[in-house]
């Protein structure tokens, strides 16, 4: 008995159709189309279906004001903890968090992992460590020593060799993502790209979930404790947390190509050009520019500031391929995230800073731990304390915008130093979401004991 695609959904029903469609392709199934059979390799995949959404009352302009219909928003998804963001932050915590036996979501605005560090392609991975009597001694462990490691045996032109460098490799951001992947789903992290977090759910200074945005419209996950791994502190102000804001230089990266084709002895003897540091893969370098002042929450200034770099970047590779011996030089790559280094800056129950790293302030609820990175910065602590708001509840804040002074936020938003903030904040959320406890009552001795059973630092 014959029986075509479309019936074989239909009987699988309107919830398999996805999976069905998957599950049929390539089994000797008649195609049918609903696309111009002329083009079959294209037109086989097109299909009329049902609308997966429903518009909504729309804003009103009303007296000059814009304003905005309550309306009821789905629930998408429950969670024990939701991580909001997806960069080196957000993936410590996830990972941490679900192996401490919580049931995680994560939501990312971009498609992939690693946020700075691979969308912005910011690849050295520095401050993983300390130097101590001619010693390099490793003190960003857990579950970013495992990521290193994990990348290294991935093969050539994933990392720089961890031994002896493993104070600053770089590594390749294709590589980091499909990592970051690996690691996420062998912890059954449920993970939603392209949703951007854009309120909370909050009941006095409860937090009680997120709101995200997507092209599915403004939903809802419910969850018993938030980790705020945005970068911006998007979660604790929607909550209304106090905080400092600062400006800083907003970044760009780009990547060079033939950069192992360049023969310098064609070149002028003054020549000097800016073709960027190592990477992995032999052929291609990594150029990171310092960047422009700007504010990291204004769009004008963000979009103004994209729009210059990335000419710049064109501009000076084509100044790098007129030179002699450097012919061969191409602009392979540019950033698809802009190098936001620090805006929103959480003031917390605990506030870090750089006269507490240089005299080495030891704290009782210690969770994390800051490597060397060149600044002549020795390793310091990081406290349990830095990473809650002071009023809101069930909400943790792991990465560059934890409490700290504006003076220590360059030691702070590196990215190791992001890994293991978010994995203690995620190994703090899932104990206080399976305890039913405010994470600012939960001691911190519990949370430095199964930091410790995940391989985790503290001093």
């Amino acid at each position: 008995m014959s029986i075509t695609r479309r019936d074989m959904v239909k009987r699988l029903g309107l919830g398999g159709t996805a999976a069905g469609l998957g599950m049929l392709a390539g089994r000797g199934f008649a195609d049918e189309t609903d696309g111009d059979p002329a083009y079959a390799g294209f037109a086989r995949n097109i299909r009329v279906v049902e609308p997966s959404m429903q518009d909504v009352p729309s804003a009103r302009l009303e007296g000059g004001k814009v304003i905005q219909p309550a309306r009821e928003l789905p629930i998408f998804h429950t969670a024990d903890v939701v991580v909001v963001g997806g960069g080196a932050a957000g993936f410590g915590a996830a990972v941490a968090a679900s192996r401490a036996g919580a049931k995680v979501a994560l939501i990312e605005r971009y498609g992939s992992l690693g946020g700075l560090f691979t969308n912005g392609m910011v690849l050295i991975i520095i401050g993983t460590g300390v130097k101590e009597n001619g010693q390099f001694k490793l003190v960003t462990r857990g579950v970013c020593e495992e990521f290193m490691r994990r990348l290294e045996a991935m093969g050539d032109g994933a990392i720089t060799k961890l031994e002896p460098n493993i104070g600053q490799p770089t590594a390749d951001p294709e590589a980091a993502k499909v990592l970051m992947d690996d690691m996420v789903q062998e912890a059954k992290v449920d993970v939603f790209f392209h949703a951007w977090g854009v309120d909370v759910i909050q009941s006095g200074q409860s937090v009680q979930g997120v709101v995200f945005e997507s092209k599915q419209g403004r939903q809802a996950v419910l969850a018993k404790v938030v980790v705020d791994a945005s970068g911006d502190g998007d979660v604790f102000f929607q909550a209304g947390e106090s905080y400092t804001q600062i400006s800083h230089a907003l970044g760009f990266v780009h990547r060079l190509g033939n950069t192992d084709r360049i023969d310098k002895s064609k070149a002028p003897k003054d020549t000097r050009l800016n073709i960027g540091g190592r990477e992995p893969l032999k052929s291609v370098r990594w150029v990171n520019s310092l960047g422009s002042k700007g504010n990291g929450l204004d769009i004008r200034d963000m979009t103004q500031a994209e729009m210059m770099h990335r000419k710049s970047a064109w501009n000076y590779t084509q100044r790098i391929r007129k030179t002699p011996g450097y012919e061969e030089v191409y602009l392979a790559q540019t950033t698809s995230q802009l190098g936001v280094r620090a805006t929103r800056l959480l003031n917390g129950v605990v506030r870090i800073d750089k006269k507490g790293a240089v005299e080495r302030t030891t704290y009782p609820d210690t969770v994390a731990v800051s490597g060397h990175d060149g600044l002549r910065l020795p390793e310091f602590q990081i406290p349990y304390g830095s990473l809650l708001p002071k009023s809101v509840d069930n909400v943790i804040v792991a990465g560059r915008c934890i409490s700290c002074a504006p003076d220590l936020i360059d030691r702070v938003r590196l990215i190791p130093v992001c890994v293991v903030t978010g994995q203690a904040a995620g190994v703090a959320a899932a104990l206080a979401a399976k305890g039913g406890v405010r994470p600012r009552d939960l001691p911190a001795a519990d949370i430095q004991k199964v930091l410790r059973e995940q391989g985790a630092y503290l001093g």
